[in-house]
């Protein structure tokens, strides 16, 4: 060796030892970990994600068909044939693997029960009263048929448990999971307490709807001028009710949003068995066209597009498949039908009152529930009285499936992908039940998505002991709002910080998020702090809180407040939500 490459090998050697020397990790949870002084070993870990998928197999007769192999089903993401890398069958409490085949030897049955000791699957069904959108005589009606489900499919035996979840005022789980069906039972008869509001709300819809009708069945067809201004009228009625039905249909999306979100994480196959009176697609589809039939010389129908919510639904629908939830949409309104009940009014203000009535269109709050249904791999009840058997249905759904897993090409990349499933090497037609696509979400937006439905649904989960303070309210010299400001005391104990000599350091990442009392939501604030510990001041640190001040601008009024802190080098996430009444503070006289 040249003396020339002695001194670069040197030199390249010094720096490779200061490198390491500055870099060394140490990880800290508490004060029994204070003498690691020696960096340990970099493990890097690479999570292979396996992208779940249950398949519903049945005969032309809605027969559950069995037996199937693993060699029978062809998966697809986006059009690209997947290999299955997983696959069992369940058949009510049991749960079936392949068996492995010898050569040139035809399999006699479908697989062999796992192990005793393996866990049987738990369903988590999810029975969510829309009082937001359900009138309570159908409500009580739907009430009888799914208490009635509840007795027959749910014991301490079985491996079926249910959440009762009603959405009037505010979203509020009545009953967390349970497989008791007194408590059940107990639970969907509170949901009868809670609507009150419903009818308050229909019945100022209900004025503007026969204000409407009233302006087109007076104008005048010879009075050209008359009919100017009558279609000016009606156009304003009919865009205040399509904003009040919008607004409604945004808070019932957002608050099963928010049902999605809370499932996130919980094992075993999810079905959601959603009772309303149905959703509008575009809540301005049937006032604008009536006007448009009203007055044919306008073109009022054209506003419609202002109001669709399709993208809305797709966002639901792609939240649930991500979460793997099935939706099983019950339009509680009943058999379609053209009688009219005692409230009969002329043309458009037609409207039913009670079990097996349904106004003139109902198609319009029907295609979104088959929507839901059909995206989700799940089931639509719809324009029947007879919602027994579509119940029925669900439980064979719960007892009679095939669930293939595959390595997904995209991780995270929060874009829709689409899901394919065929059969092969059978002789009969049958008919195959799956989710239509799936939305790989990562973990941030899993986070900002768990601050979300905070707003809705109280979560437990605050492994940080983190305590949140609500300072004095300040007001703005310039501005009508007022400063709120959160004190967030995090235990440092709880926190991983790694030793960087002569100091200790981590960081957290805030997020925040609030409610009015109308429903609004605020965007989601994120906001990161670097922690820096002195050495000398490490030991008593760990006895301390580290304190974050967050400061939000808002209107006198009563809030929901929900937020999360995130520890960076743990990966772990606490949540937090609280009520909170603000107004303005008292001024001194002097």
């Amino acid at each position: 060796m040249t003396l020339k490459k002695f001194f670069l090998f040197l030199l390249v050697t010094c720096f490779v030892l200061v490198f390491l020397e500055q870099h060394a990790l140490y990880t800290l949870t508490g004060p029994q970990q204070k003498k690691a002084e020696q960096p340990s070993s970099i493990i890097y870990e690479v999570e292979v994600r396996i992208t779940k998928v249950d398949v519903i197999v049945t005969g032309k007769e809605g027969n559950r068909i069995t037996g199937l192999k693993p060699e029978n089903f062809k998966l697809y993401e986006d059009g690209i044939i997947q290999p299955v890398t997983n696959f069992y069958e369940v058949q009510g409490m049991e749960v079936f693997l392949p068996t492995a085949e010898k050569e040139d030897e035809k399999p006699s049955k479908p697989g062999e029960p796992l192990p005793a000791a393996v866990p049987a699957l738990k369903n988590k069904i999810v029975i969510y009263f829309d009082n937001w959108h359900l009138h309570p005589m159908n409500r009580n009606w739907s009430i009888k048929k799914l208490m009635s489900f509840v007795e027959k499919n749910f014991s301490p035996g079985t491996n079926n448990e249910a959440m009762v979840v009603s959405l009037d005022q505010k979203l509020e789980i009545i009953q967390r999971f349970t497989s008791n069906p007194q408590l059940l039972t107990l639970a969907i008869k509170e949901v009868k307490k809670r609507s009150g509001q419903t009818l308050l709300r229909r019945r100022s819809k209900e004025e503007l709807r026969r204000e409407l009708t009233s302006i087109v069945t007076d104008t005048s067809q010879s009075d050209r001028y008359g009919q100017v201004d009558s279609y000016e009228r009606a156009l304003g009625y009919a865009r205040n009710f399509v904003e009040a039905e919008q607004a409604d249909l945004i808070f019932s999306l957002k608050s099963l949003n928010a049902v999605a979100s809370n499932l996130a994480g919980i094992e075993g196959k999810k079905v959601l068995i959603y009772v309303s009176d149905g959703l509008p697609i575009n809540p301005g589809d049937e006032a604008f066209t009536f006007l448009d039939q009203a007055f044919p010389r306008e073109n009022a129908r054209s506003e419609a597009m202002n109001y669709d919510a399709t993208r809305v639904f797709k966002e639901l629908t792609a939240k649930c498949n991500a979460n793997e939830i099935s939706l099983y949409p019950i339009n509680a309104q009943g058999l379609e039908s053209m009688l009219l009940s005692a409230d009969k009014q002329d043309g458009w203000g037609v409207h039913a009152r009670g079990a097996g009535m349904m106004r003139v269109g109902s198609r319009y709050q029907n295609d979104a529930l088959a929507m839901m249904a059909k995206d989700t791999g799940g089931g639509a009840i719809l324009n029947t009285n007879d919602i027994e058997t579509g119940l029925e249905k669900i439980k064979n759904d719960l007892m009679f499936y095939y669930t293939l897993g595959y390595k997904s090409l995209y991780q995270d990349d929060n874009k829709f992908h689409s899901i394919n499933v065929k059969l092969v090497g059978v002789k009969e037609n049958y008919n195959v039940r799956v989710r239509q696509g799936f939305k790989q979400i990562s973990q941030e937006e899993k986070i900002k998505e768990s601050v979300t439905s905070g707003l809705f649904i109280r979560r437990q989960n605050n492994a940080l002991g983190l305590k949140v303070q609500v300072m004095p309210v300040e007001s703005m010299v310039i501005s009508k709002n007022l400063r709120l400001t959160l004190k967030l005391l995090i235990p440092i104990k709880n926190l991983v910080l790694n030793r960087e000599k002569p100091d200790y350091k981590g960081e957290i990442k805030v997020y925040v998020s609030l409610k009015d009392a109308e429903g609004k939501l605020s965007p989601i604030q994120e906001l990161s702090e670097e922690i820096n510990i002195p050495g000398k001041d490490y030991e008593q640190a760990l006895k301390s809180f580290y304190p974050y001040l967050v400061e939000m601008y808002v209107k006198p009024g009563q809030y929901t407040i929900s937020l999360a802190v995130k520890d960076i080098p743990a990966d772990s996430t606490s949540y937090i939500q609280f009520d909170q009444s603000i107004s303005r503070p008292r001024t001194s006289l002097k």
